[in-house]
């Protein structure tokens, strides 16, 4: 009986001084453009050392478990399983498990190639996608792709279930793609402000198609030479419609009568519309921007029923309020506030709405516009 109980000793104790798994060594200094990052090892047999290919994509998963479960299966040398780095949900905090220089074990086949990011969410615990893990998962992304020269589209940002090999279905229908990408684009943009023009550039006439035909008719809907439902199957087309708008327009203010859009034409229209455009902010916004300009967008939003608060920042409800606007009025839903919008949001936000207006001329005088 002793003799069974000296070896039952023995072997705990030899549990509790055995040396715990091997751990992943922790990474060179990230460059200055990382976002803040915090190191917890993968379990040194979940990862490969060193790479057999250059990285030349960015894989996006789902956790379906909580940051806690998934740290633990990164951790356990049984698993088998890692990624480089892990989003949390409710503050965006990002984790890196793996340096970017070995292999994790994320995405099968794709391995060699890529860099796997995980985020943290869960139906079943009720963990949903943030818009701070969305911006810091973009940034994470950006500062990736700037250092091993990764394009920043759809082809070299891919989520698990879009490669070859796998079984996995993440992320889901409830990854807004759309939205991401919005943001992830957004660090190869300048960062200086974008204005818009005072009017459409001149020289379109019938035939023409595009963003600036669509700038121009929004323009004379706002100026009560065509309607909204002219245009509302879709704008963007100069057809007869536009041209007899564009004809009346001219007659109205004594301008040469030809039906189409030239240097005359197009200074007399950013005239019309100087005043009620002002009222409007006059800059590309964007998710992630933040900024008076933006509080502005909101409040105009709400006031025709697109939103419900006002706070200042360009994030997934701002997005998703333009983006219903622009479809409900023929405009491209792109969920970015670009020229377009902003004079197709002021006319439906202007007092005398589907009044006549009184506007002052070159000359001047003052004109009644039909």
């Amino acid at each position: 009986m002793t003799r069974w109980v000296l070896a039952i000793a023995m072997a705990v104790g030899f549990f509790f001084v055995a040396p715990t798994p091997a751990l992943a060594a922790p990474p060179a200094e990230p460059p200055s453009w990382y976002p803040p990052l915090d190191w917890i090892p993968a379990a040194r047999s979940n990862y490969d050392a060193g790479r057999s290919a250059r990285v030349v994509a960015i894989v996006i998963h789902e956790t379906d478990g909580s940051w806690m479960s998934a740290m633990n299966w990164f951790r356990n040398p049984r698993s088998r399983v890692s990624s480089h780095y892990l989003v949390r949900a409710w503050d965006g905090g990002i984790m890196q498990f793996v340096a970017e220089s070995d292999t994790a074990y994320h995405a099968r086949d794709a391995n060699p190639w890529t860099i796997g990011i995980e985020h943290e969410f869960s139906l079943r615990y009720g963990i949903g996608h943030t818009d701070l893990q969305y911006r810091s998962s973009a940034a994470l992304v950006c500062a990736i792709a700037k250092r091993y020269g990764i394009p920043l589209d759809r082809n070299h940002i891919v989520g698990h279930k879009e490669l070859p090999g796998n079984n996995h279905g993440d992320p889901g229908p409830w990854w807004n793609w759309t939205y991401y990408m919005s943001l992830v684009r957004g660090c190869s943009v300048p960062a200086e402000p974008r204005y818009f023009p005072a009017s459409p550039t001149a020289g379109l006439q019938p035939g023409d198609a595009g963003e600036e035909v669509a700038l121009l008719q929004w323009s004379l809907v706002h100026l009560g030479f065509m309607t909204s439902e002219d245009i509302a199957g879709g704008a963007g087309n100069f057809g007869p419609v536009t041209e007899q708008a564009v004809s009346s327009y001219q007659q109205a203010w004594g301008l040469p009568v030809t039906g189409t859009y030239g240097d005359i034409t197009a200074a007399m229209l950013a005239k019309s519309l100087e005043v009620d455009l002002a009222k409007q902010p006059g800059l590309v916004l964007e998710p992630g921007a933040e900024s008076d300009d933006v509080t502005l967008l909101q409040s105009n939003l709400q006031e025709i029923g697109y939103m419900d608060m006002v706070t200042g920042y360009y994030g997934p409800i701002t997005y998703d309020a333009v983006a219903r606007f622009q479809s409900d009025n023929g405009i491209a839903p792109s969920g970015v506030y670009d020229a377009v919008t902003r004079v197709a949001l002021s006319y439906h936000t202007r007092d005398d709405r589907g009044v006549p207006t009184q506007l002052l001329g070159a000359v001047g005088m003052t004109f009644l516009i039909p």
